[in-house]
């Protein structure tokens, strides 16, 4: 099939067509004919699909996809970057006349021939239920294998954190020492596997979309983090001297060079990369500047917006343009003179206040536009010596400073004294008290872990993922 034979779709068109038994395929682009086969049915998708890509990334731009197997027909998008994804809002068209199946026999099965870029992505069908919609996911590397039946459930090999069951809902590889990234909200996961590629999953445990890495996977430093990026939500992940950015809608990723000594800090809902004295935030495709008034320092970023902080008194937010909207904390009530700001992490700023009277330190966390009180804490100031500032323990439904526990909804509070809080996964903060893996509540409550498990690294819907030995796993609560 030719670019003439797609209306209204000028871009170069591949047909695919996965023979009955799926060890082989034939793939018609421009004119030209080609046989992939592969010994599982998953080989043989991927070098179709390698095929595809290939050619998208020799031309330089997106190639249109029509596959079609014994179970269905799909219109598909391949990247000039190794993405395949949805042929987003396509006209309706009945299904090509695509090339007669092959059937490949003797020595050829098992072989794959053509180009080959690593990973590619087979299909799935996802009836987007009571709307009547269908929309198409990719699920890089392998088919979509049917949940296990009660008589197959998956177990987890090693014990699981408190509050959670040991039974797998689904579990992936991990790129070797890959760590992955959960969104705060629960909705989205993203990772890196052993094929090199990038893999964004649902809440649902649905893979959205996969794209090859631009670097080998050991070079990027810690895991996926989600951000937003140019008014959207996006997935960053960083190598020495870059960022680099993919769309959670999907689409090419987009990379920024850092400047020299720089760091990226994720605290707040953006990155925001410091240099010096410097603050810069990303925009498109470049960092641009946003002034550090003297005396303050850039604390986290949201948007192009950046939180500016002095030790004592207002803080600032400022936008690259210069407009600068300054910020009052409400005083606490049975709160003295304001002693410090101690940290800002998330849409909160934490702050030290002397007490009106007697001894201590009330700990207050305020919201960081506004200025208003959430929740409070009486603490020995011994307490707070030493506490990291961490964005982890910064949850929806629980937040934690160093010892101090908070919901947030309705800002009771608790001290834990000791309590090192490390990441807040759904009603809980898991962290370490007197050397021990405990998860703590709102009300103070403390579990202890058993030494053998994992602490979660996030909650994907209504399930905690763990990682061992490089793979994921996501497990319900009990």
């Amino acid at each position: 099939m030719s670019r003439a034979s797609r209306p209204g779709h000028p871009r170069p068109t591949a047909v695919i067509a996965i023979a009955p038994d799926e060890r082989s395929a034939e793939i018609l682009i421009e004119g030209q004919r080609q046989v992939v086969t592969g010994s599982v049915p998953k080989e043989t998708r991927r070098a179709a699909l390698d095929v595809a890509t290939g050619y998208a990334a020799r031309i330089g731009q997106p190639v249109l996809i029509d596959a079609r197997d014994s179970n269905g027909y799909w219109n598909l998008v391949a990247t000039p970057d190794g993405v395949v994804q949805a042929a987003d809002r396509l006209p309706a068209s009945p299904a090509p006349a695509a090339p007669r199946p092959p059937t490949v026999t003797g020595p050829e099965r098992g072989k794959r021939r053509g180009p080959v870029i690593a990973g590619a992505v087979v299909l799935a069908l996802v009836l987007l239920g009571g709307a009547g919609v269908a929309t198409w996911r990719m699920i890089p590397g392998t088919e979509p294998a049917p949940r296990p039946t009660a008589s197959e459930t998956q177990v987890l090999g090693h014990p699981a954190p408190p509050g959670y069951a040991d039974n797998v809902e689904f579990s992936e590889e991990l790129a070797t020492a890959g760590q992955p990234g959960v969104s705060r909200d629960g909705e989205l996961m993203a990772f890196m596997g052993p094929d090199e590629r990038l893999n964004l999953f649902d809440a649902s445990g649905t893979r959205l979309w996969s794209a090859a890495l631009p670097a080998a996977s050991a070079e990027f430093l810690g895991p996926p983090r989600f951000v937003e990026y140019d008014g959207e939500e996006a997935v960053v992940m960083e190598t020495t001297g870059t960022l680099w950015f993919w769309p959670v809608a999907g689409g090419a990723h987009t990379s920024l060079s850092l400047p020299e000594d720089a760091s990226t800090q994720y605290v707040g809902f953006s990155a925001l990369v410091r240099g010096g004295d410097d603050a810069l935030v990303p925009v498109g495709d470049e960092l641009v500047p946003v002034d550090v008034p003297d005396g303050s320092a850039p604390m986290l970023a949201e948007g192009t917006d950046v939180l500016m902080a002095v030790r004592t008194g207002p803080w600032t937010w400022t936008d690259p343009a210069g407009e600068v909207t300054e910020v009052t904390a409400r005083r606490p009530e049975g709160a003295g003179e304001m002693d410090s700001v101690v940290t800002a992490l998330r849409e909160y700023v934490i702050i030290r206040w002397n007490p009106l009277r007697g001894d201590g330190a009330i700990l207050a966390f305020h919201d960081s536009r506004d200025g208003s009180v959430i929740g409070t804490a009486e603490i020995d100031p011994a307490d707070l010596e030493g506490v990291r500032h961490r964005s982890g323990p910064i949850g929806t439904e629980v937040v934690s400073y160093g010892p101090v526990v908070m919901d947030p909804e309705s800002g009771a509070t608790a001290v834990v004294p000791g309590f090192e809080p490390q990441i807040a996964v759904g009603t809980d903060v898991f962290g370490q008290l007197d050397g021990t893996s405990v998860a703590v509540d709102a009300a103070g409550e403390v579990q202890e872990s058993d030494p053998a498990s994992t602490q979660p690294v996030g909650l994907l819907g209504g399930n905690a993922i763990v990682v061992h030995e490089d793979h994921l796993y996501a497990i319900p609560s009990r």
